[in-house]
């Protein structure tokens, strides 16, 4: 079935809390980890960018390489700060 619209499957690799860093890295395989502004970011870039180049496609979105991340499990992260 086809629907005809535009998608980006955003997958981000671990979230974190920290600043946003300006740096998103498209990986091939795992990503390690990225802010959550950074993903934020790229997904705005999505739908406001004319020639977003990753319409109809998922891409695997990182600010550091490789799959050595470390899972956020702190209270900000889940909101209770």
């Amino acid at each position: 079935f086809e629907s005809g619209l535009d998608y980006c499957v955003v997958r981000p690799g671990g979230l974190t809390v920290e600043a946003p860093t300006g740096i998103v890295n498209v990986i091939d395989g795992q990503a390690g980890s990225i802010t959550r502004a950074d993903v934020a970011e790229f997904c705005l870039d999505a739908v406001t960018m004319e020639d977003f180049p990753y319409i109809g496609k998922a891409p695997c979105i990182s600010s550091v390489g490789g799959t050595g991340w470390v899972k956020d499990r702190s209270k900000a992260a889940r909101g209770e700060e």
